[in-house]
């Protein structure tokens, strides 16, 4: 088989053939999760953490969780191994599979799984934020999970770009800060750490709680204005690590810069 491989329910191949069929529910409707994983030093950063979140995410959703911790393990690195890659972005999505027109599931349907693997970028040294218009509920399972309803997301990255920035920074509904559209969000002043609280719309990101196991972090809700000043502003997530934010909306929000060597030392 060349080229780049894939795993497919229960098969290996190449991923030109993989698709989905056109009464999948996580095509027709975005029915399902999905966990984004970072491949290094022939292991998946995180797993437990990372098999957690995708536990809960079925269980909320209905779905039967399709792999196991020690399957996943597996099956990604037989996937870097087949792809020949070392330093890997991988994803596993989950689809609530063939279902009948309408909302409600066939409740014999089994899920669709589908895990790929492509070489991991480089993070940028910084980013620039932009406030989005649209505002994350904390009753929406969306803001809480990661849906394959990405819609939110797309649309705030969009309005970033179109503003010069390359990611959105989110507010909740209450005006709160949330975090970025593909992140979780930091910052410290006088030497305190500060992340929004779960309570604000806030994904339960790997990196994020990485952090909070490991350091005194103040957690709650805060506004925008909170950014302003700060000795350091930076966002998390699997892939990136963390990562500077040098503005926001066209204005510079930290007067140091770099991320704190503790925080270095926990994502090293």
């Amino acid at each position: 088989m060349s080229g780049p491989v894939v795993w497919h329910d229960g098969a290996w191949i190449a991923a030109g053939e993989a698709f989905w069929p056109a009464a999948d529910r996580g095509a027709l409707l975005g029915d399902g999760v999905f966990e984004t994983l970072f491949w290094r030093k022939g292991a998946v950063d995180r797993l437990e953490r990372h098999m957690d979140r995708l536990e809960n995410a079925c269980a909320a959703f209905g779905l039967t969780c399709p792999v196991t911790r020690d399957q996943l393990g597996d099956l990604a690195a037989e996937l870097c191994e087949r792809n020949g890659l070392t330093l890997a972005a991988l994803r596993l999505t989950v689809t609530a599979g063939i279902g009948p027109r309408g909302l409600d599931r066939d409740p014999e349907a089994q899920p669709s799984v589908l895990l790929t693997a492509m070489r991991r970028t480089s993070p940028p040294s910084s980013i620039a934020l932009a406030t989005s218009r649209i505002r994350r509920s904390p009753t929406s399972p969306a803001a809480a999970y990661k849906t394959l309803g990405y819609t939110d997301n797309l649309a705030a990255r969009r309005e970033a770009r179109q503003a010069g920035a390359g990611m959105a920074l989110l507010l909740d509904t209450g005006g709160y800060l949330s975090g970025a559209d593909c992140a979780n969000l930091f910052w410290m002043r006088s030497g305190t750490l500060f992340t929004p609280g779960m309570e604000c719309a806030v994904l339960p990101g790997t990196v994020r709680a990485a952090i909070l196991d490991r350091l005194p972090v103040e957690t709650g809700a805060f506004g925008r204005e909170a950014l302003v000043g700060a000795e350091c502003v930076f966002v998390t997530n699997a892939l990136m690590g963390a990562v500077p934010v040098s503005a926001l909306d066209g204005r510079a929000v930290a007067t140091g810069s770099g991320i704190p060597g503790s925080i270095a030392e926990i994502l090293d």
